[in-house]
């Protein structure tokens, strides 16, 4: 049986509400399912299923440090403890502030689809369990979030 694939994909940042109040540190790092058109919700999630587009959200709120170019990079470590996928992300901060996220599609391999109708979680076993993301701005670890996926 083939392995299942991963879709990651890096939306644009958006200028984020002036009365939405980032952390003192200026960052604001969560995990969410939900979303409107593809562009994810301000409500947390710690736990996903199988089928759920996975976002890791980052808002910026560092008017101190000024506009600027920048750099994301994000790894998602799956639940084998191995780095499973990343992304590198040049953006820029207007004003100091920026909202941007990434997202994880797990896929089960093109065998199992054929079996998921008797069972759901057929080709998604090894996606089952504790994830981390990793969340990097020019080279700075800002955040380590944990999530479970659940088929």
């Amino acid at each position: 049986m083939k392995a299942a694939n991963l879709i990651l994909s890096l939306m644009l940042f958006t200028a984020l509400p002036a009365a939405y109040a980032a952390p003192e540190q200026g960052y604001k790092v969560y995990l969410t399912n939900k979303e409107v058109n593809g562009v994810p919700l301000t409500q947390p999630v710690k736990q996903f299923a199988c089928n759920d587009r996975i976002f890791g959200v980052v808002e910026i709120n560092r008017p101190d440090a000024g506009d600027g170019n920048h750099t994301l990079y994000a790894t998602w470590r799956n639940p084998a403890g191995a780095d499973q996928e990343h992304t590198k992300y040049p953006f820029q901060v207007i004003g100091g502030t920026a909202r941007l996220w990434v997202w994880l599609k797990l896929h089960r391999s093109t065998e199992a689809s054929v079996v998921q109708f008797l069972n759901p979680s057929a080709g998604m076993d090894q996606f089952v369990g504790d994830w981390e993301i990793r969340i990097h701005i020019d080279d700075k670890l800002i955040a380590k979030k944990q999530f479970e996926v659940l088929c």
